[in-house]
C-alpha cells in the first residue's frame, strides 16, 4: 500500500502564533488587534489600536510585512489555526497561507486524548507544569473593569453585548470580545505608562504563544512514541479543506425560510390549541412551557391524564416529558384517547417550536449574497475536534442538525444560489455496514451484498423489523406481497415502529443496557420486551465484536478505529471511552466510539481525496467547484448549473474517490448520489 508522504519538525524552525480579535465572529466584522509570537524563549507582538465607536482595526503595513515574513521563513505551530489564519486574513495578512508548514496542538491533543480539556490553560498545567490561569484572571478582571467605564464615560463606543447584530456568536458573558479596551481606556485617559492596563491584554496573550510551542513540543514527543505521527500528519490536510469550505459558506433562500416559519408557526398554534382545549375540557387551565417542562404540564399529565411515569429526570428527581418518553406514550397509550392526541400534539408542537428556534438561528448569523435578492449564505464553524471521535460538530450556526425528518425538514430552506446546483453524496449505512463486514456476520453481509433484492433491499432495519415484530411483518406482507412489504413498512411506519426500530437496531449494536424484565436500554427503544435478547442470539458475531472492543476499554482506557492501510496499517486512531463513577467502562461506548471513529475518519478521507479535484476544475472554470457541508456520512457539493445534469462525470468522479476509502479498511462503502438542482429537500437520486 502507498504511504502518506512524510515531513516532519524543523525544532529551529519553529515559531508559535496566536491572535487576539475583537470577537469570534470573523464573517461579521470581528478581527486580530494583537498577533503574537515566540521561539520558545522570547516573544515577539504587534499590537493595534481598535477604533471604539465601530471596532475597526488598521493594521500598520511595516508590522503586516514583518508578520508575513516571519510566516514564511518558520514553521508555523497554532492552537485551533483556522480561527487564527481567518483572522490574518481579515487583515489582509498571509493571504495564501502555508498550510503544509502549519502545526496545530489542537489537533495533537485530540490525538492523543480525544475526551480530554484541550485549552491552552489545561495543556500547560499537563505538559509543562504551568499555571496560566492568573494571566486570564487579570485580562477578565480588567476587562470588566474598562467595560464599565466605557458605558459611564463613553456612552458612543461600541461595548459588546450579545444584541448587537455584527455578533450573533455572543452570549451572556462578552467581556473576551473586550479585552481591546484597557489599553483603549488608559491611552484615551493618559494613564500612566506604568499603569498595568497599557499591556495586561498582550501578557495575557504572550504567554499563550510562549506556552503553544513548547506543548507542541512534547505533543510530537508522545505522537512518535504511541506510533500516532502518521496519523497526525493525515489528519492536518483536512484543515484547509475544512477553513476553504467554511469561507464559502452554505446559500439560503429567505423566501423559503419564512414560508417555512410560517407554517411551522401556524402549525404548533395549532397543536399548542389542541393540548390546551383538552386540558381546558378537564377543568385544568395548562400553561405550556415555551421548550422543555414546567409544572403546569407535569401536573396535568401526571395527575388530570394521569400517565404513567415512565422514568424520573436524573437532575430533578420529577417524572420526565423528555423526547423518548413522550415517543414511548405513543405506543402506551390507546388508540383514538384523549392521552394520545394530547400527547402526539405535544411532540407535534415541541418539533415545530425547535426548528423556529434553529430557523431564527440562520437569520441571525446570515450573509446577504451580493447582487442576488433574497439569497443569503451562512459560515458555520467546523471543530473537526469537537467530539470524543472523529466526527466533526458545527456551531454559530449549528449545521450538524439540519434535519430533513418529516414534520422537521429544515433542507427546505437550503439549496443552490441562482446559477448554481448542489449535489449530495452519503455513504450508504456506515454505521451499520462497517460492523457487518468487520465482524463477520454473514446474514448482514449477504443482505448488503444484495442490496436490490426483496423484501429487505438492504436494509437491517427491515431485517430487523421483521425479526422484532413478525406479526406486524407477517400483517402488513399479505397486505404489500413480498416484493414491497419492506418499502411499505418503512413508509407506513417511518414515525413509529420503523423509527423505533432503527433506535433499538443502534442501541443493541452499542451494547445497550439487557435486562430480564424486558425494560433494558434496547427493549424500551424498540418498545418490545425481549427484543434485545432475540438480535443478540441472532447475531452473535456482531455482539462477539462488541465485547472485544469493551474489553480492549477496560485494559486501555481506549478503542481505536479500524487501521487504514494507507497510513497506519499497524493502528487506528485511539479514542478514550467514558468511564462510570465507579471506574468502569460504559458498555455502550466503546463499540459506539469505534465505528463512529471509523466512519469519522473515512470521511475525512472522503475529503482529502475530492479537495484536489475541485481546486483543479476551479482552476479551468473560475465559477468555482465547493465542497460546502459535511453533515454525519454526507458531503454536499456546490457546482456551477449545467443543463442536463452536465456535470455527473465530475460528481461521480468524486463518488469514486469518495469510495476509495472502503478500501482503506478492506470493506465495500459503497456511495449514493442525489441531485439537487433548486433544494436540499427535494432531490433526485441519480
Amino acid at each position: 500500500m502507498p504511504r502518506v508522504k512524510s515531513r516532519d519538525v524543523n525544532f529551529s524552525k519553529l515559531r508559535s502564533l496566536d491572535t487576539e480579535a475583537t470577537g469570534l465572529d470573523l464573517h461579521h466584522g470581528a478581527c486580530p488587534y494583537l498577533v503574537t509570537t515566540s521561539n520558545g524563549k522570547a516573544n515577539e507582538f504587534w499590537e493595534w489600536d481598535v477604533n471604539p465607536t465601530n471596532r475597526r482595526i488598521v493594521a500598520d503595513h511595516k508590522d503586516i510585512c514583518e508578520i508575513e515574513k516571519l510566516v514564511e521563513e518558520h514553521q508555523i505551530v497554532i492552537q485551533n489555526s483556522k480561527f487564527d489564519v481567518g483572522g490574518l486574513e481579515q487583515l489582509g495578512c498571509v493571504p495564501n497561507w502555508p498550510w503544509e508548514r502549519t502545526w496545530d496542538t489542537l489537533l495533537a491533543e485530540h490525538l492523543l486524548a480525544s475526551n480530554r480539556q484541550k485549552d491552552l490553560t489545561s495543556l500547560a498545567l499537563i505538559y509543562l507544569s504551568e499555571d496560566i490561569k492568573p494571566y486570564e484572571d487579570a485580562v477578565r478582571k480588567a476587562s470588566m473593569e474598562a467595560r464599565s467605564i466605557a458605558r459611564k464615560s463613553y456612552p458612543n463606543w461600541r461595548i459588546a453585548n450579545k444584541d448587537d447584530p455584527t455578533m450573533p456568536s455572543a452570549k451572556e458573558t462578552t467581556w473576551k470580545y473586550d479585552m481591546w479596551l484597557p489599553r483603549a481606556i488608559a491611552k484615551e485617559e493618559c494613564y500612566p505608562k506604568d499603569h498595568p492596563w497599557w499591556e495586561v491584554t498582550s501578557e495575557y496573550a504572550n504567554a499563550d504563544s510562549a506556552v503553544t510551542l513548547p506543548i507542541f513540543v512534547c505533543q510530537v514527543k508522545l505522537l512518535k512514541q504511541r506510533d500516532l505521527w502518521e496519523i497526525y500528519l493525515e489528519r492536518l490536510k483536512l484543515l484547509p479543506i475544512i477553513y476553504k469550505m467554511e469561507r464559502q459558506g452554505v446559500t439560503l433562500s429567505s423566501q423559503r425560510l419564512d414560508k417555512l416559519v410560517a407554517d411551522y408557526e401556524q402549525e404548533s398554534g395549532r397543536c399548542a390549541r389542541v393540548c390546551l382545549n383538552i386540558a381546558h375540557d378537564m377543568g385544568c387551565e395548562l400553561e405550556l412551557p415555551k421548550s422543555g417542562n414546567n409544572k403546569s404540564l407535569r401536573t396535568f399529565v401526571f395527575d388530570k391524564l394521569k400517565l404513567p411515569v415512565v422514568q424520573t429526570s436524573d437532575k430533578t428527581g420529577e417524572p420526565s416529558l423528555d423526547k423518548k418518553v413522550v415517543e414511548q406514550y405513543e405506543t402506551l397509550l390507546p388508540p383514538r384517547s384523549k392521552q394520545l392526541l394530547f400527547v402526539r400534539n405535544l411532540r407535534g408542537k415541541r418539533k415545530r417550536d425547535t426548528a423556529l428556534t434553529y430557523m431564527a438561528s440562520y437569520r441571525r448569523f446570515w450573509r446577504p449574497v451580493a447582487d442576488i435578492r433574497h439569497w443569503y449564505r451562512l459560515h458555520p464553524s467546523l471543530n473537526i475536534t469537537g467530539t470524543d471521535t472523529t466526527r466533526c460538530s458545527s456551531q454559530y450556526p449549528n449545521e450538524q442538525n439540519i434535519s430533513k425528518q418529516e414534520g422537521f425538514n429544515l433542507r427546505y430552506c437550503f439549496g443552490p444560489a441562482p446559477g448554481r446546483e448542489w449535489w449530495s453524496l452519503d455513504g450508504k449505512n456506515l454505521e451499520l455496514r462497517l460492523p457487518a463486514y468487520e465482524s463477520g456476520e454473514q446474514e448482514l453481509v449477504d443482505l448488503f451484498e444484495r442490496s436490490k433484492e426483496p423484501p429487505y433491499y438492504g436494509s437491517v432495519h427491515l431485517l430487523n423489523f421483521s425479526t422484532v415484530y413478525p406479526d406486524l411483518w407477517a400483517k402488513e406482507l399479505k397486505v404489500a406481497g413480498f416484493d414491497k412489504v419492506g418499502p411499505h413498512c418503512k413508509k407506513k411506519y417511518e414515525g413509529s415502529w420503523y423509527q423505533w426500530c432503527k433506535n433499538g437496531g443502534f442501541a443493541v449494536q452499542y451494547g445497550a443496557v439487557d435486562r430480564d424484565d424486558g425494560e433494558g436500554t434496547a427493549d424500551v427503544a424498540f418498545h418490545k420486551p425481549g427484543a434485545h435478547a432475540l438480535l443478540k442470539s441472532r447475531f452473535s458475531k456482531l455482539e462477539k465484536l462488541n465485547r472485544k472492543c469493551i474489553n480492549h476499554a477496560e485494559k486501555n482506557g481506549f478503542v481505536e478505529t479500524i487501521p487504514d492501510k494507507t497510513v497506519n496499517p499497524r493502528r487506528g486512531y485511539p479514542l478514550l471511552c467514558t468511564r462510570t463513577e465507579y471506574g468502569r467502562i460504559k458498555p455502550t461506548v466503546p463499540l459506539n466510539y469505534h465505528i463512529q471513529g471509523s466512519a469519522g475518519w473515512w470521511m475525512c478521507k472522503a475529503e482529502i481525496r475530492c479537495q484536489p479535484l475541485l481546486e483543479e476544475l476551479t482552476a479551468k472554470d473560475p465559477r468555482g467547484y465547493y465542497m460546502i457541508m459535511q453533515i454525519h456520512d454526507e458531503l454536499v457539493f456546490d457546482f456551477p448549473f449545467e443543463p442536463d445534469m452536465g456535470n455527473l462525470p465530475k460528481i461521480q468522479e468524486c463518488k469514486r474517490l469518495m469510495e476509495l476509502g472502503g478500501d482503506d479498511y478492506g470493506i465495500p462503502t459503497p456511495v449514493d448520489i442525489e441531485y439537487n438542482p433548486e433544494n436540499w429537500s427535494e432531490g433526485e437520486t441519480v
